[in-house]
């Protein structure tokens, strides 16, 4: 058996998101076959998989079709078949689960350089040799150029021969910093993105507090200035806060005829503050030197937990702070200034803040002013707070907040979200082709 056990998995090198196959031959019909899939990188820490099938008459075991047995993504078998039909191999993938004890905790799409994946298979005491796949989130003919000019900290991701492409703004949530890979991604698949960070970076602010939109539009300038991308309109894509900046930013200017909102949010919220500043609430963002109106956190900001390391759900928080409808009216966006298309994005298990409640405010708004562009909401039930690009581990579904420093629930089981992810990573793709077609 030792010598008969053999797994094979290709492509060697692809894209994140690209489909894989795994296959496992040399087995009895019928053997429990244990595939192990093992991502160890500097940047993202330590991941583990595995799952269990049982091997076909003739002793092959296809991942991409197999229903596994047990194992982290056994349970999209269960209750989730779009993760299943949807992902294939990339359930290998998308269990994936952080080993706590690893460092750093970054997200896995944070940065933008491929990830390794480690590929094993045991079969009735016999294990076959290790197989290595590499998956990227820069493809072929394209070039990453760090952005230190104009204030501006970002990585702009396009042709390396500079041939137009539309122009699309990333911009991150709460946690800050600069989250690379989603644009690096979406560069790959025809655009030209720019990844901007607007705190928590070198020679920005550290914390979500009254940051201008005018360096947005210093963003804004920049893109519609590079050779690489096309003339025309641009699309935005933001998450969580980012996504309710998406939103706000496409509302003031009219460059922007895309907009995506991941668990985004129609209204403004406070600012977020760490720990040892200040108590007193203030906007996250300013216009023209004036904080925008927000709606407060209630008297209690963030929920005790008995546990000091038990993560707390803010969700419960934000429905309260939305009992003030007028509030709520005077920090909601005026979405309606819109000049473009409008996909939003949210998981009905969302815990972190409730993203289907806060989009449905900006399509009710929508339809009130009879918007004339498309406007879709995409809600995926059971999922929670981290969709995301197709073939990335979805288990985290709690984080330690970089700003607050501490832990909080996302939401979600990892079925959900990575049948969300499959299902609107391609949605998302078909949206910005469509609304930037003219760029």
């Amino acid at each position: 058996m030792a010598d008969r056990l053999r797994l094979h998995a290709s492509p060697s090198s692809a894209l994140a998101d690209s489909p894989l196959d795994v296959r496992v031959t040399g087995s009895r019909s019928g053997a429990r076959v244990t595939v192990r899939a093992c991502v160890d990188d500097r940047e993202r820490g330590r991941w583990r998989s595995e799952a269990v099938y049982e091997a076909d008459g003739d002793g092959v075991v296809n991942v991409a079709t197999a229903r596994p047995v047990s194992g982290g993504c056994a349970t999209a078998a269960e209750d989730r078949p779009v993760a299943v039909k949807q992902a294939g191999a990339l359930g290998l993938l998308w269990s994936l689960e952080r080993d706590p004890g690893s460092a750093p905790a970054l997200g896995f799409a944070g940065p933008s350089v491929p990830f390794d994946v480690e590929l094993s298979a045991t079969a009735d005491g016999a294990s076959s040799e290790g197989c290595r796949i590499q998956r990227c989130f820069i493809g072929p003919g394209l070039a990453r150029e760090p952005v230190h000019e104009a204030g501006l900290v970002g990585a702009f991701f396009s042709s390396a021969d500079e041939t137009p492409r539309p122009g699309v703004l990333v911009v991150g949530g709460s946690d800050g910093g600069l989250n690379e890979g989603q644009a690096a991604l979406l560069a790959s698949h025809g655009f030209a993105a720019l990844a901007l960070a607007y705190f928590r970076a070198e020679g920005l602010p550290p914390e979500l507090v009254e940051i201008p939109l005018e360096y947005f539009e210093t963003a804004i300038r920049w893109l519609r200035n590079r050779r690489g991308v096309a003339a025309g309109g641009l699309g935005v894509v933001g998450r969580s806060r980012g996504g309710e900046l998406a939103l706000l930013l496409a509302a003031t200017l009219s460059e922007i005829t895309a907009v995506v909102g991941y668990v985004p949010s129609g209204v403004v919220h406070a600012g977020i503050l760490a720990p040892a500043g200040s108590s007193e609430a203030r906007s996250a963002w300013t216009h023209r030197g004036r904080p925008l109106p927000f709606v407060s956190p209630p008297a209690v900001a963030v929920p005790t937990a008995s546990d000091v390391d038990a993560p707390i759900e803010l969700t419960p928080m934000f429905l309260k702070s939305l009992e003030d409808r007028a509030a709520v009216e005077a920090a909601a966006i005026p979405v309606e200034r819109i000049n473009g298309s409008v996909l939003l994005i949210s998981g009905e298990d969302d815990r972190l803040w409730p993203s289907p409640i806060l989009a449905e405010i900006a399509v009710a708004r929508f339809a009130a002013h009879r918007h004339p562009h498309p406007v879709t909401h995409l809600r995926y039930a059971g999922a929670g707070h981290s969709i995301g690009p197709n073939g990335l581990p979805t288990t985290a579904n709690t984080i330690v907040h970089p700003v607050r420093r501490r832990a909080m629930a996302l939401g979600g089981t990892p079925a959900a979200n990575a049948a969300a992810a499959a299902d609107s990573w391609p949605r998302v793709l078909q949206f910005l082709r469509t609304a930037l077609a003219g760029s």
